[in-house]
């Protein structure tokens, strides 16, 4: 095989000529879409008069909840969200009308002639105010294994706690955007920035009042993603769908970065409310938690991220007594929604603060801690799965040593010692990640390849490229199948009518279930190919081998390289031996299942394991602080890629360290986000890195990996950012013991901390 390409979309961003939705000249007659949001975050909706705007000059159509034609409902999970509300205001910035004009601004001055009067009700905001009110979009969920109450009351050491995390706001490049153009036979073809082809479809057609197969959904590439068009990406296609079916005219849908920081879901904000017993050693004996989420105004994703939440409330630790509990609280917000992660980093946030507690309260060393309480080979998740690659130790071990631990404590130690206004610290956090989607029937996929009669090739899968280069990965596995160079491989849009029911690229499934996919079509060609190749080699060499090596666009008997023939000869043979070309791959990750109401079962394919440890200072008197060093040891099987993994570790990890020390989004008594542009909402910047990055990836066997023995890559680094958020908690506590560090770590809350 030829040296991997860095990715196949690498050159075409470098060069500005990648292509996104709406970069395209606008179609002769397309209409833009402008929105009437809500003002308010709660109230009952007495007038909505369109009359005016309608007769506007220039204004081709105004549409409201009266215009649809099928169902007004895109609510997914459960059937609580309408496309327009009728009666009832759920959250500030909600759609109440649409307007459409050639012209931009025609529309914006018509958004502002639509007579609207609305009766305002106090709205809810803030988990504690949802929880009492037991507004839930459904009953407690809860896990449990062993006698937490009792177990509780026989451990010598016994602490309680509340930590708050906070949200984020998704700030992908590429803001929500859709194209939708009426085509021939009655079809509407949709290009949307989502990361589910299969929901937008869905919904749009429900919305439409038309089958599924009259609506094409098509996606190129995303600007970036991270979860945030999972789902909040449907509510955008299903109105550029909506417009473009009633006009019968393109209609492009195109939020701007206010209206998209102002108006869309985030991460969810937790509140978890937490006991912990252990022993003189620190060995935890007892662990109750109970998770509470700020879901916004309708469910979105709330009950998988909740889930998944009380999936890693144990991290890499084993506790024979586990009480965890979950509710998803609905207030008057934006519907919070999907965020790398899906609400992993929200719990183990709380255990890893946990752990720091039984440290400081034990006077030992939290590394000692964690090692002392990992994961063995055998032992028994809190929701019934056996931990068969058990490794979070040895990791910790590795981390360890790559960052001379010993002697790092040591230098801050003494740099403590001699600094009045300055302080240093370190922050340690495993990772034990669990790969699949939680909803066990979203783990499938397919994918359909045609070899070309050159021997060029194209693959179309269910997945979606949004910068974390699926397209590279998929490419790569169809290249070892077929022993071809990845740059004879073309990876397709993602197009509903070549891969139907795809489900979400997202939950770091997308290498695994499409790549997988691939593979399977690709040897389904290669078995036919392999015979085209056999009278090939019969008739130029005399010889009928037994096995047939397929490599460097070759292929040949094995121990034989100079008895070659070419791939795109035996294509050639293949076609005119009339055997087919084309395949079609289907793949379901197999043993997997999970029943909520008795919290057991086994959700997880495999888990990808991990650890980071941060050095930061502070200055004490400003509360500005620098991370010194991050070193990250990062488990991730046999890489397709290496370079991509290394790439999406460490974009992860700098993400993660932004959620939690300058994210920080401020929402008004009225419901609004006050930080809704980058003006106003600070992420992490080139000035933001560690002075000292590093990363070893370690290539793992493991018998529960993916596709060619890889391990998911996108979302379990995130997590490591929580070093450099207990790293400044570690330093604080070097002046004041009892301090406790909110969350995010911002200058304010250092200061404030230390005050």
């Amino acid at each position: 095989m030829t040296k991997l390409p860095w990715h196949i979309n690498g050159k075409l961003h470098v060069c500005g000529s990648s292509a996104f939705i709406a970069d395209e000249p606008p179609q002769k007659g397309m209409l833009h879409a402008k929105f009437l949001f809500s003002p308010v975050a709660h109230a009952r909706i007495k007038r909505l008069d369109l009359s005016k705007a309608k007769s506007f000059p220039g204004v081709h159509a105004v549409i409201s909840y009266n215009d649809i034609p099928g169902e007004n409902m895109i609510g997914h999970v459960l059937p609580d969200e309408p496309l327009f509300p009728d009666k009832t205001i759920m959250y500030c910035g909600q759609v109440l009308a649409m307007v459409l004009s050639e012209d931009e601004s025609i529309a914006e001055a018509a958004v502002k002639l639509i007579d609207f009067e609305y009766e305002e009700l106090e709205p809810i905001l803030t988990i504690d105010e949802a929880d009492r009110k037991q507004e839930w979009y459904i009953p407690e969920r809860k896990i449990e294994l062993g006698q937490v109450e009792q177990a509780l009351k026989k451990s010598a050491h016994r602490l309680q706690g509340t930590c708050i995390s906070g949200g984020q706001e998704h700030f992908y490049m590429e803001s929500q955007r859709a194209r939708a153009i009426p085509v021939d036979h009655d079809l509407i073809h949709i290009y949307s920035a989502t990361q589910s082809t299969m929901e937008v479809q869905e919904i749009a057609a429900r919305v439409l009042g038309i089958p599924v197969h009259r609506v094409i959904v098509e996606v190129f590439r995303l600007g970036g993603a991270f979860g945030g068009k999972e789902r909040a990406a449907t509510i955008w296609a299903v109105l550029a769908g909506l417009g473009a079916y009633l006009t019968q005219r393109a209609v492009q849908v195109k939020l701007s970065r206010d209206e998209d920081m102002h108006y869309t879901g985030k991460r969810h904000p937790f509140q978890s409310d937490w006991q912990i017993g252990f022993d003189d050693e620190g060995r935890i004996s007892a662990w109750d938690i109970l998770l509470r989420s700020n879901g916004g105004a309708y469910v979105d994703l709330s009950i998988a991220i909740l889930e998944r939440a009380m999936f890693h409330a144990d991290n890499i630790y084993y506790i024979p007594n586990v009480r965890i509990r979950g509710r998803a609280c609905r207030t008057n917000l934006p519907p919070n929604t999907a965020f790398r992660g899906f609400g992993g980093p929200q719990a183990i946030f709380v255990i890893e603060s946990a752990i720091e507690k039984i440290a400081a309260h034990l006077g030992k060393d939290p590394l000692e801690i964690r090692k002392l309480n990992a994961y063995h080979n055998g032992d028994v998740a809190p929701y019934g799965q056996k931990i068969k690659e058990a490794s979070a130790a040895g990791i910790l071990d590795q981390a360890a040593s790559d960052s001379n631990y010993e002697k790092l404590k040591a230098s801050v130690a003494s740099f403590n010692q001699n600094h009045r206004y300055r302080k240093q610290g370190l922050g340690i956090v495993p990772v034990k990640f669990g790969i699949s989607f939680t909803t066990a029937f979203l783990n499938q996929g397919s994918a359909m390849i045609w070899v070309y009669i050159d021997g060029s090739v194209s693959v179309s899968c269910g997945g979606v490229e949004m910068g974390q280069e699926l397209n590279t990965k998929v490419a790569i596995v169809v290249s070892k199948v077929l022993g071809v160079d990845p740059q004879r491989i073309r990876v397709e849009s993602a197009n509903t009518q070549r891969i139907g029911n795809a489900s979400p690229t997202a939950a770091s499934t997308g290498s695994d279930i499409n790549g997988n996919a691939a593979r399977i079509a690709a040897e389904k060609i290669r078995s036919k190919l392999r015979q085209a190749a056999l009278m090939l080699i019969k008739e130029r060499y005399n010889i009928i081998p037994d096995e047939l090596i397929f490599d460097h666009n070759k292929i040949f008997p094995v121990g034989f390289p100079n008895h070659s023939i070419s791939f795109a000869d035996s294509v050639k043979r293949a076609y005119h031996e009339r055997m087919p070309l084309g395949a079609y791959g289907y793949y379901a990750t197999p043993d997997l299942f999970f029943d909520s109401e008795l919290g057991e079962g086994r959700p997880f394919h495999y888990f990808v394991y991990g650890a980071a440890i941060s050095r930061v200072e502070i200055d004490m008197l400003s509360g500005e602080h620098r991370v010194l060093s991050t070193h990250i040891v990062h488990e991730n099987g046999k890489s397709l890629h290496p370079e991509i993994d290394k790439g999406q570790i460490i974009g992860a990890f700098i993400q993660g360290m932004g959620w939690c020390t300058m994210e920080e989004l401020i929402v008004d008594v009225k419901g609004q986000y006050q930080s809704g542009n980058p003006s106003t909402y600070k992420i992490p910047g080139i000035r933001d890195l560690p002075a000292q990055l590093e990363l070893r990836m370690l290539q793992s066997r493991s018998s529960e990996a993916s596709v060619f023995g890889s391990k998911a890559v996108g979302e379990p680094p995130f997590i490591y950012g929580l070093s450099v958020f207990f790293a400044l908690q570690n330093a604080i506590q070097s002046v004041k013991p009892e301090a406790e560090l909110s969350f995010p770590a911002t200058n304010e809350a250092i200061i404030s901390a230390l005050s």
